[in-house]
């Protein structure tokens, strides 16, 4: 049988990726029709967004993100045994508070998002490294993290490994099924930009404790929207030894932007350009990383229809990245995922968190 030539096959790998993303993209759209729209009237959602606006964060994100500068008060809620070491639940105070006052009520109406929690797998000495894990959109459940991750092969390796839990998942989520993305909010914008603010200042507040509790260097991965999270901090914080990207968004403008939404009114051009100017301020794409560009790794789908990869090739080019590696495929399906854990281990060897390559 003769092979296809090697661009013939790529496009066809990467189109079969795209498929199978669009087919986990379409139930949500199916439903969309059926989904009532916020009960929030024009006036109302306009003076949200004019908050964001009139405050100067559109013009100058940062100004949006505040970090603490101390570890919260915390405590190990569940620990047992893991292979040589430890599984420990760690559950600390947020303290986050929205910088809006038009949202703040219903944003911490919902408590159980009010405490954060870390994971961790540890070998129960002081001087190991951490790999602070970041997880994707409505994931976040330890033994998933753990599957994902790869949490096994990092701790044999000789790394200690935490998961953060991002606002609103895993405990933290706002209810039922129903509410699993409420995170990513394209008919209230607002809401959106407050669970970036706090997954900021909350890992923030989790590197404070990791370092409290003794580890000396701790290096970020996060997919998909874990990847977003460790963009963002890379460019908020300088705590991160390292900071590596796997299939991260970098912009919510597709395939789950604001104009997926449905409101209980019209939606202008005037109207429609402030939601986006809101819903795209703490982009990534906006900001300079506080790392170097050669901390810093890419792993990426060409095919990618949940993370559009014509935003993570234009993250790679605007900030310099050269530890880029774009696969064949998509979000999902990926045809040399073995390249992805060799960029991994490779990327961690040279940040000296390991010594051999996995």
């Amino acid at each position: 049988m003769t092979s296809l030539p090697s661009p013939v096959k790529t496009r066809l790998q990467d189109t079969a990726g795209s498929l199978v993303d669009r087919l986990f993209l379409l139930p949500p759209k199916l439903a969309a029709p059926f989904v009532p729209p916020p009960a929030m009237d024009r006036n109302t959602y306009e003076q949200q967004l004019d908050f964001y606006i009139d405050s100067g964060y559109v013009a100058r994100p940062a100004s949006f993100f505040s970090l603490p500068s101390a570890a919260p008060s915390f405590s190990i809620i569940e620990e047992r045994p893991y292979r040589d070491g430890r599984y420990q639940e760690i559950a600390y105070k947020s303290g986050y508070e929205t910088k809006s006052p038009l949202i703040r009520d219903a944003y911490h109406a919902h408590t159980a998002n009010r405490t954060g929690y870390l994971v961790r797998w540890i070998h129960g000495d002081r001087h190991r490294n951490t790999v602070l894990c970041l997880h994707g959109y409505m994931l976040g459940e330890p033994r998933q993290a753990r599957k994902m991750f790869r949490v096994k092969h990092l701790f044999t390796a000789g790394l200690d490994v935490a998961l953060f839990i991002a606002p609103f998942h895993w405990r933290r989520r706002a209810g039922g099924l129903s509410k699993r993305g409420f995170f990513l909010q394209p008919g209230n914008v607002g809401m959106t930009c407050e669970c970036v603010g706090q997954s900021m200042h909350d890992l923030a507040g989790a590197f404070h404790i990791l370092a409290q509790l003794g580890a000396p260097q701790i290096g970020l991965i996060g997919a998909s929207l874990g990847g977003y999270n460790t963009a963002l901090f890379a460019c908020l914080s300088d705590m991160p030894a390292f900071g590596a990207m796997m299939v991260p968004a970098v912009n919510f403008s597709a395939p789950l932007g604001p104009d997926t939404a449905r409101h209980a009114f019209p939606v202008d051009t005037a109207l429609r350009q402030k939601i986006f100017s809101v819903w795209g301020m703490h982009s990534p794409l906006n900001f300079v990383p506080k790392l170097s560009s050669d901390r810093l790794l890419v792993v990426a789908s060409r095919g990618d229809r949940l993370c559009p990869f014509v935003h993570v090739q234009a993250l790679c080019d605007k900030w310099r990245i050269s530890d880029c590696h774009f696969l064949s495929g998509g979000h999902w399906l990926v045809f040399n995922g073995r390249q992805r854990g060799q960029a991994w281990y490779d990327f961690l060897s040279r940040m000296e968190f390991l010594d051999n390559p996995g």
